[in-house]
């Protein structure tokens, strides 16, 4: 298979990346886990994804930062007792395979697949494929198809690592609505006005807007769509983050996860499918 011209491949510890460099941006894809680890627009050289420095990035585990792909279940709702299958389901944790890449006049396309889509938990058939643009801005889309004979019911989310400047100075615009918050027993809140964070914050909200914004000090820094999702998911574990063995004690404070995700069950009959996409990128400028 011919490979984009904007497009290397380098190998490390045992995991295959693909280095794209074109005339909108750069980024990096590591196949383990079909795992967006950079994205840096050429317009602002600002990388728009965050990574933990304490990242394990020799297959061992899950890649903490950039884009994790969750399905076909979020967290642990897989029906069974917590632990007893891997959270987030099991393709971030695959070699995933290069079908495609093509550079167009919008960016570079990557088309890229699981090396399976059937395991315990979830046993029926389809496939699945990410579609990833790196354009001005970049887009990531997860289709699920079900190529069987039986229906279905998945979960999935987009978990994606914003790089922020400073955690407590930034602000969410966009979400309104009530959200299940997950540190208070799953209790039902209204979304603050402003959306600021001076603590952790484990939320789902049901509102789920197509649009989203984040501002550092007042300013826009970076635009958040989104498309097939019926939630949105936020998250920033604080001062838990000195518990998690992948990160620092400190490393909360310039990461945000804003999840595009699919939390209520989406139901495929055979022969449908479903795209989850999200797209980040710097704010659109006026004229």
């Amino acid at each position: 298979m011919a490979i984009a011209g904007s497009v290397t491949v380098s190998e490390s510890q045992g995991i295959t990346y693909l280095n794209i460099d074109n005339r909108f941006a750069t980024a990096k894809v590591s196949l383990f886990g079909g795992h967006v680890l950079s994205f840096t627009p050429k317009s602002d050289e600002v990388d728009r994804l965050w990574l933990s420095p304490h990242a394990y990035l020799n297959g061992e585990r899950p890649i903490r930062g950039g884009i994790p792909v969750c399905w076909p279940w979020f967290s642990d709702d897989h029906g069974k007792e917590k632990g007893a299958l891997p959270s987030h389901g099991f393709l971030r944790t695959q070699v995933w395979q290069l079908q495609r890449s093509e550079d167009t006049s919008v960016g570079t396309e990557l088309v890229l697949s699981p090396s399976f889509t059937r395991a315990d938990g979830f046993e029926y058939d389809c496939q699945v494929t990410l579609t990833i643009i790196i354009g001005e801005s970049l887009s990531a889309s997860l289709r699920t198809e079900n190529t069987g004979v039986t229906p279905f019911t998945f979960n999935t989310a987009l978990h994606t690592y914003l790089a922020v400047p400073s955690v407590q100075k930034v602000e969410l615009e966009g979400l309104s609505g009530q959200y299940k918050d997950k540190l208070a027993d799953w209790a039902v809140k209204d979304t603050p006005q402003p959306y600021k964070f001076t603590a952790e914050t484990d939320r789902i909200h049901l509102n789920a807007p197509s649009t989203m914004t984040l501002k550092d000090n007042g300013e826009a820094f970076t635009q958040i769509g989104s498309d097939g999702h019926d939630s949105v998911v936020v998250w920033n574990p604080w001062q838990s983050a000195a518990s998690i063995s992948d990160m620092d004690a400190f490393g909360f404070v310039h990461m945000l996860c804003v999840e595009t995700a699919c939390t209520q069950g989406v139901a495929l009959s055979p022969g449908e499918s479903h795209t989850l996409t999200q797209i980040i990128g710097p704010p659109e400028r006026s004229s």
